[in-house]
């Protein structure tokens, strides 16, 4: 057996997890996981061999939806995995709910999906652009996780919405990038994972992932 043990959000960084988000958070490897606690999300897990294999973040419960994946560095060192309450999924937006609440008009997008390759970027950077001429492979959009139903929120009227209706009635797969809404947006309230959109793609027909 090897014992993990770390934190999700490392000691120098300005963000930490959300009051709601602290009792939520799963630490899961294979079978066996368990809950981080406090606003950097310290954990120990007891996993058999040396523990290389991939580690999933999952909300709620230990077979919840996962948030992000890491693969531990061969060292006893505790595990510091640097999150900042990122989640890069992929997958099909199944359902809207249009809804207005404090004065605002929001859109919950219901969202079946995996997640996105944990090295994977929207766009070439300058330095991949310097080591070959950019061409992105199909494999690149497919999930490494099995589907999973996520909640991402935008504001109705804004072009991330415009996009997610029109992904759901054209059945186009999204790719999509979000963050853990903060504590202080009540967000939490609202729906159980408050996932607020950072950017949306969609894919061609032809890169349909399931």
């Amino acid at each position: 057996m090897a014992t993990i043990t770390g934190h999700l959000v490392a000691e120098e960084a300005p963000w930490r997890i959300p009051t709601y988000a602290q009792d939520m958070l799963w630490m899961q490897q294979g079978d066996h996981a368990v809950r981080t606690s406090g606003p950097r999300g310290s954990f120990s897990l007891d996993v058999p061999g040396k523990g290389q294999d991939a580690m999933f973040l999952a909300w709620g419960t230990a077979d919840g939806p996962p948030l992000t994946i890491w693969y531990r560095p061969d060292t006893g060192a505790p595990f510091v995995v640097g999150w900042q309450g990122t989640v890069r999924i992929g997958g099909f937006v199944e359902r809207l709910h249009v809804l207005e609440t404090r004065g605002l008009e929001i859109v919950i997008a219901e969202i079946e999906a995996g997640l996105l390759p944990p090295h994977y970027r929207r766009l070439p950077t300058l330095v991949q652009m310097q080591g070959a001429p950019f061409r992105r492979q199909d494999s690149e959009d497919t999930p490494v996780t099995g589907e999973s139903v996520y909640t991402a929120l935008a504001m109705a009227g804004s072009v991330h919405a415009e996009y997610l209706h029109h992904a759901m009635i054209s059945e186009v797969a999204v790719n999509c990038f979000a963050t853990l809404g903060p504590h202080e947006g009540r967000w939490h309230e609202i729906v159980g994972l408050p996932l607020l959109l950072d950017s949306v793609t969609l894919l061609s027909p032809r890169l349909r992932i399931h």
